[in-house]
């Protein structure tokens, strides 16, 4: 088992110089002499915490390493810390960074180390600083220029796997018809319920009076995406997990966050941007030419066999399953929480009312 810090304190000046040495970013006459370490956001999230380290190196020969870096840990407490083992969120993005990042054109943040200990759930994983970059806004939603942009980010990833998912590379990669099935029901189970008792009111009438039935159809829900063509996904595009360039000197948007990396329906992404990060005004004025702007990505990147019909339909699939998550968050959150109330309250006004205005319970069993 690789021996590495599981939480901030445990980090050390001795651990970050061997860990940037064996990652080739500092010279082998230098040191970390001394770090800072700064909660991002809240610092604890539901699944994880985050923290920058602002970096000093001792004077030697070579260069330095980066001036701050990021890192991410599995959550403190054990009982959040179980509903990302559930679903196996630490081993998958330190999988895709360890074995899958360097084969793919999506830009992701540059990995310097990544491990994790599937017995306990401790995780660890040192990413680049993207501070230059401008974080996007879930509460406040993205408009239809930004949209394309984080659509162009995803494609290439879709299309390097597009129907090309028994690669080994994906051998123990997360699948939506069959391995996420049974650790994603707890997750929806122990939540709805409680998330109609605190955000009732955002949920599209006709959505909420049928919930139950849609529960009820989770597992076909699952079967449905698994119908579609396969490829990898990013599998939580949501707007706190896009960063966008600021200046031509960046790339227009980097994906973070690879938690819920999986193998689905290629339209699990464009469903989850278009249905939870635009408004409601913004998709319904929008959503039919970003769908096929996605649909012409894949054809430019060389997807054969998939028509503007086959693309509606899989994105139908996916806004339909994908009301699963704002219901999970809204369940889960701590609604004392200002701005975990305003993002539950957004996801589920939002997803809620594209399954209703595409009337997408119709797809039900």
């Amino acid at each position: 088992m690789i021996s590495f810090p599981t939480q901030p304190e445990h980090l050390s000046a001795t651990w970050l110089t061997e860990m940037f040495h064996d990652a080739g970013v500092l010279g082998t006459g230098r040191a970390v002499s001394d770090y800072t370490v700064t909660l991002i956001g809240e610092g604890v999230g539901l699944l994880g915490l985050v923290v920058r380290i602002d970096l000093s190196y001792a004077p030697g020969g070579g260069e330095p390493g980066p001036d701050s870096i990021v890192v991410k840990f599995a959550h403190p407490v054990a009982a959040n810390r179980a509903i990302a083992m559930n679903t196996r969120m630490y081993e998958r993005e330190v999988t895709f960074f360890n074995e899958i990042a360097g084969s793919i054109d999506t830009v992701t943040p540059v990995c310097y180390f990544a491990a994790v200990n599937s017995e306990s759930g401790e995780n660890i994983v040192v990413l680049e600083d993207l501070r230059g970059y401008q974080p996007a806004d879930q509460v406040q939603g993205i408009d239809a220029d930004g949209a394309r942009l984080v659509i162009d980010a995803f494609a290439p990833l879709h299309a390097a796997f597009w129907g090309n998912t028994d690669q080994p590379m994906l051998a123990t990669a997360m699948r939506v018809d069959s391995s996420y099935i049974e650790p994603f029901m707890p997750s929806i189970l122990g939540t709805w319920e409680r998330c109609v008792e605190l955000f009732g009111y955002c949920i599209a009438p006709d959505v909420l009076e049928q919930l139950p039935r849609y529960i009820a159809s989770m597992r076909e829900l699952h079967l449905a995406m698994g119908r579609r063509t396969q490829t990898l996904v990013h599998g939580d595009v949501r707007l706190d997990n896009v960063m966008m360039g600021t200046d031509a000197q960046q790339h227009p948007v980097v994906l973070i966050d690879w938690q819920a990396v999986m193998v689905s329906n290629p339209m699990h992404d464009l469903g989850y941007l278009l249905s939870q990060s635009l408004t409601i005004d913004a998709r319904r004025a929008h959503e039919d030419e970003l769908v096929r702007h996605y649909h012409s990505r894949m054809v430019e990147l060389g997807v054969e066999d998939f028509t503007l019909e086959q693309c509606w339909a899989g994105y139908d699939d996916a806004v339909l399953f994908l009301f699963s998550y704002p219901l999970i968050i809204g369940g889960a959150f701590d609604p004392a929480n200002e701005r975990g109330k305003q993002l539950a309250e957004e996801l589920l006004r939002r997803s809620s009312q594209t399954v209703s205005d595409r009337n997408l319970l119709a797809l039900l069993p």
